[in-house]
């Protein structure tokens, strides 16, 4: 993990390169005549970005800087984000929300091991009340990990603890208005 600060420069820059490696593939896929794939490839785009302003929209703006740089800061694993989003108003949720998925992984990232892909997945549910599903997948040394409550704001519930799978969801403590 890198400790230095993350400017705004860098995020541009990340992004730029991103961006011009999608392009590239699809491009790719096009030029080998690989259509339905360049299709695909433009759907998922789409819905990352869809994903994007509906966390936004909904109020967790933090949150979502920090999924959307965490590439920039651990690099040894890969981020999948999920969305069911029906309503807003978590705006209250937001600092906690995102102080805990950075202690997490500050938690369990240095004891990462091995050259199996490690695995991080997040959905973020709305209807009547904020539930976030973690999922971590991949190979690490035992370690402790966060399991008592980090505020009065979330219940946590822990699903799996393996070797191999960590499984917990946190749950909003009041319904959404």
């Amino acid at each position: 993990m890198n400790d230095k600060e993350i400017t705004i420069n860098n995020v541009l820059r990340h992004s730029m390169h991103d961006f011009l490696n999608s392009l590239h593939l699809i491009q790719m896929n096009l030029d080998m005549g690989r259509v339905e794939e360049a299709k695909k490839l433009i759907s998922n785009y789409s819905s990352k970005c869809n994903q994007f302003f509906d966390i936004n929209n909904i109020g967790l703006s933090q949150t979502n800087e920090w999924l959307q740089t965490f590439s920039m800061r651990y690099n040894k694993m890969t981020l999948v984000v999920q969305t069911s989003l029906l309503s807003s108003g978590a705006n209250k949720y937001d600092a906690a929300l995102r102080e805990y998925l950075e202690c997490f992984l500050q938690s369990i990232y240095p004891n990462l091991r091995g050259y199996q892909e490690q695995l991080l997945k997040v959905h973020i549910k709305m209807d009547e009340q904020l539930e976030i599903q973690i999922e971590v997948q991949g190979d690490w040394s035992s370690q402790p990990w966060m399991e008592e409550s980090f505020t009065t704001l979330f219940q946590i519930e822990k699903q799996v603890n393996t070797e191999n799978e960590l499984k917990l969801k946190l749950i909003a403590s009041e319904r959404l208005e």
